[in-house]
């Protein structure tokens, strides 16, 4: 089977089994909203005009925390999918036959989680159009801005990918990854600026929230957004971060099947 046929293929099995638990996206849709208007009414209690001015975004805080609670629902599912869906697997019983079949091992890894990278895609895109449509965001958009907005988000998925496939070879040896992901998802909450400017941090903590990738994808992503200036150093600097983590982490994945398959523990859970 080619490449694109296993991706199909766990895109037509995901998709089957998602759609038959119609209710989840109702409650999905409702978190979603309720969600927005914790940080709408937040933003009250805010002086936007000053935030701008510090900022040099538009839209106050409300704008701020909106896009950066969307790109954080693509870093949640990003990060877990991976390892979940092993988890999943493991559980089953089913692990051992899809490694033991010829596919490559990291097409099977990268291929299990691509409905749910799609889902997560458009429940941040439905997030931000709900603030537009509920809450009269206005987002300062043009074709320039929206080309590097898609640009922004396509080097943080990869980025997150690379992260998700780190963890789902922790969960593959260790069993259970959920207070790994709970870690690493609060710190890039934390240091990447999701809820508050970065600047307010302890200057040594604010020298290592500078330096993640993360931090320079969200601010290329909100400034594209939200009218500030976009720079061009933060988003080579998120494409070369992708592009070093990925194959890293697939060598990390690889490394964590072998071992599992030595010990005799790739079933076990």
């Amino acid at each position: 089977m080619t490449a694109l046929g296993v991706v199909a293929a766990f895109l037509r099995r995901d998709f089957r089994i998602n759609i038959s638990y119609r209710v989840s996206f109702a409650f999905q849709s409702v978190s979603i909203v309720l969600q927005l208007a914790l940080f709408f009414y937040l933003s009250r209690v805010v002086d936007n005009a000053k935030f701008d001015a510090h900022q040099n975004l538009n839209e106050g805080y409300f704008g701020y925390a909106a896009v950066g609670l969307a790109l954080l629902t693509m870093v949640q599912v990003s990060l877990s999918s991976y390892s979940y869906k092993l988890r999943e697997e493991q559980t089953t019983g089913t692990l051992e036959a899809l490694m033991a079949t010829p596919t490559s091992p990291s097409l099977i890894v990268l291929s299990s989680a691509v409905y749910d990278m799609i889902r997560a895609i458009a429940t941040g895109l439905a997030l931000i159009g709900a603030a537009v449509v509920l809450f009269g965001l206005r987002l300062e958009l043009d074709p320039a801005s929206i080309g590097v907005a898609m640009v922004a988000l396509v080097g943080c998925l990869a980025l997150f990918t690379s992260l998700g496939v780190a963890v789902a070879a922790f969960t593959i040896v260790f069993k259970r990854g959920t207070l790994l992901l709970a870690l690493v998802i609060t710190g890039l909450a934390l240091l990447g600026g999701v809820y508050f400017p970065i600047e307010v941090l302890p200057e040594p903590i604010e020298w290592l929230a500078n330096a993640l990738p993360f931090t320079w994808g969200l601010d290329v992503f909100r400034a594209s957004l939200l009218g500030g200036a976009v720079d061009p150093a933060q988003l080579a600097g998120l494409f070369g971060s992708a592009m070093l983590l990925l194959p890293l982490g697939l060598l990390v994945f690889g490394a964590a099947l072998r071992r599992v398959r030595r010990t005799g523990t790739l079933g076990q859970y």
